[in-house]
């Protein structure tokens, strides 16, 4: 990820090569949006993602040729998604938030968080994606499914290094690697309150002009809530799982800088961004990180002669601390 005339671009956070960066971020907050929204079918989204098409192309089969779907409740529904590669898929929807998301058969399980006893179904896939909260109602109807299948749902732990966290500020819980939070991060809404507090935080984010876009709000307030963004006086420093990035407030690229760094130093970054440090100032990070590349603002080159530096293939100035 590089900055781009100071603001951060969404085509650049979501390309293939940048996915693993922040990406999932922006996955978790169009998402949210849909939750909302429910404009868009999570299967169609899924299959025709161009990151994740290799996952599986649909057949004409229908599981409805050998059980009578969708069965639902009141609040649930789970409907035919066909086949993909050969197994069954589904399309679970919760009619109350209006939240839907797709499935294979061979992922269906309920995993628990063990600290606080929450229960997810997860599309590991795209885990920060397509999740959902287990509630009695979801578990009974999962149950009416695996009888008509003769499948069985297992109840395991949380899988790829998932854990449940809580942001103290908002007290939103949210999905995310232990060890790696800027990795990715799916706030859990359960109440249309868990809506509205995550909206009035990208409200808040929409008032810079570095991010007047609502998308890139939106992934400003997750990288917040997940302990990975500190708002300083004149802009945001955040972390990605390889580097720190500072940008301004106004989005003024000749003030601010980016960290490439290996991910063994995640840890460190995330202890120095919550402590009570000026993480504005480059050598806050320059005293405990090793081995990093600094990249600053297309102007600092003019004015810093007496530095070596060397010029990346995006133009940046970058040098070796």
């Amino acid at each position: 990820m590089r900055i781009e005339n100071g603001y951060l671009q969404q085509s650049m956070l979501c390309s293939k090569n940048n996915r693993n960066v922040v990406g999932n971020f922006s996955d978790a907050i169009n998402k949210a949006q849909e939750c909302i929204n429910n404009k868009i079918s999570t299967r169609d989204s899924y299959v025709n993602s161009t990151d994740y098409s290799n996952f599986g192309i649909y057949t004409q089969n229908s599981i409805s040729q050998d059980i009578e779907l969708p069965i639902e409740t009141e609040r649930y529904k789970i409907e035919d998604a066909t086949y993909v590669n050969g197994v069954a898929a589904y399309e679970i929807v919760d009619k109350q938030t209006g939240k839907d998301f797709y499935i294979r058969e061979d992922q269906l399980a309920i995993q628990r968080d063990e600290k606080t006893g929450m229960e997810f179904l997860i599309n590991m896939d795209q885990p920060f994606s397509y999740n959902v909260t287990m509630t009695s109602e979801l578990k009974n109807l999962l149950n009416d499914l695996s009888d008509k299948r003769n499948i069985d749902i297992k109840e395991i732990p949380l899988q790829g290094g998932l854990v449940v966290n809580r942001d103290p500020k908002t007290g939103l819980n949210y999905l995310s690697i232990k060890g790696n939070e800027a990795q990715g991060v799916s706030v859990i809404i359960t109440s249309d309150k868990d809506i509205e507090t995550l909206n009035k935080l990208a409200d808040e984010f929409q008032k810079y002009p570095v991010s007047s876009q609502r998308s890139t709000a939106g992934l400003y307030a997750l990288l917040e809530i997940s302990g990975n963004l500190k708002r300083e006086k004149d802009g945001f420093t955040f972390l990605t799982p390889n580097g720190v990035t500072y940008i301004p407030y106004d989005g003024d690229s000749s003030k601010a800088w980016e960290i490439d760094m290996s991910g063994s130093c995640y840890a460190t970054a995330r202890k120095c961004l919550a402590a009570e440090n000026d993480c504005a100032d480059i050598s806050t990070w320059t005293k405990n990180l090793k081995g990093i590349k600094i990249y600053y603002g297309d102007n600092y080159g003019t004015t810093q002669k007496n530095n070596a530096y060397k010029v990346d293939d995006l133009g940046r100035y970058y040098m070796f601390a």
